[in-house]
């Protein structure tokens, strides 16, 4: 999470940090535009502005990025299982880019999500393979669906 506005919340290493990656309680932290979060004791976030902001899409994507970071840090952490598809907010047929990361060895996978824009992933080739097996099982299951109308979907 940044410090500084602006900034990309991985950039920096922040020494308020602890070991676990939590902040200690009424640890102020800077977001972008000069927004000011404060952690409380009951692990809530409080916001707090000096006064009202008007953000273009660049400076708002600053903030989003920069709030990520401090939901990353908060407690409970995000749940391990896919919430019921109808919790979600599904983007449908979004841009992607795929590439291999020569140094690392890694599958660097982009999707474009059209409310949170670009998501990174980072996974081993066997990850990749894993999600790709997982899709290819979905998509089987579609063209029996397709064939038997009566089955339906599970």
């Amino acid at each position: 999470m940044s410090t500084t506005p602006n900034a990309n919340p991985a950039s920096h290493a922040n020494p308020h940090t602890g070991a676990a990656g939590q902040r200690p309680p009424h640890m102020a932290t800077r977001l972008a535009h000069g927004l000011l979060a404060v952690r409380n004791e009951d692990g809530s976030v409080t916001l707090e502005m000096a006064q009202p902001l008007t953000l273009q899409a660049e400076e708002l994507e600053d903030l989003v990025t920069d709030l990520a970071g401090l939901r990353a840090e908060l407690d409970p952490p995000y749940p391990l299982d896919c919430p019921p598809l109808c919790a979600l907010e599904p983007c449908y047929t979004p841009r992607h880019w795929v590439a291999c990361d020569p140094l690392t060895g890694k599958i660097l996978l982009f999707l474009r999500h059209h409310l949170f824009g670009w998501l990174g992933i980072v996974q081993t080739p066997e990850a990749s393979l894993e999600m790709l097996k997982s899709v290819a099982v979905e998509m089987k299951k579609l063209e029996l669906s397709e064939r038997s109308p009566g089955q339906g979907l599970h």
